[in-house]
């Protein structure tokens, strides 16, 4: 078995060496393809919640008897810490997608008694740990990874809200 990888990757190091010098514009194609099919390594990743955060952004002040429209297009990613460039794909693969959020609206001021109304979106973050084991497949030699993640949290990941303040 380990005679057969040990062929397979000799053959598309090779192709990809003859690739580069007669066709370099084909191997860069060829690289990713080959990479994607996770030829030399597995992977293992296990994640472990440790808290959820908050990146709250105003969105605008509105003065009371005043209307406003504004548009909002704001996008909650997935963040990496101490992440090596890699392994950042197979991380990100195992993390909650980004969300989006798109609208045109119109944001009115508050009643008397208040001078301005202030409009928030708050991101909501679930931020951990994770471990990625990576195993060769010929040798069956392991090296680990660890690093921080955040994700969009799976509960309310974008929030709208407002405040009348005085």
């Amino acid at each position: 078995m380990k005679k057969t990888s040990l062929i397979i990757l000799i053959a598309c190091i090779s192709i990809t060496f003859l690739l580069n010098v007669a066709m370099p514009e084909f191997a860069g194609k060829m690289k990713v393809n080959v990479s994607s099919m996770n030829i030399l390594y597995s992977y293992s990743v296990t994640k472990s919640f440790s808290e959820q955060t908050q990146d709250t952004i105003e969105m605008a002040s509105v003065p009371s008897g005043k209307t406003e429209t504004r548009n909002a297009d704001f996008r909650s990613d997935v963040k990496l810490e101490g992440t090596p460039l890699n392994i950042k794909g197979v991380v990100k693969d195992t993390l909650n997608k980004p969300e989006a959020y798109k609208t045109k609206e119109k944001l009115t001021g508050p009643e008397n008694g208040f001078s301005y109304r202030k409009y928030f979106l708050t991101k909501n973050y679930d931020k951990g740990r994770y471990t990625v084991i990576r195993t060769n497949k010929i040798t069956g030699k392991e090296k680990v990874y660890v690093g921080t993640y955040y994700e969009p949290s799976t509960q309310d990941p974008i929030v709208k809200w407002s405040r009348d303040e005085k």
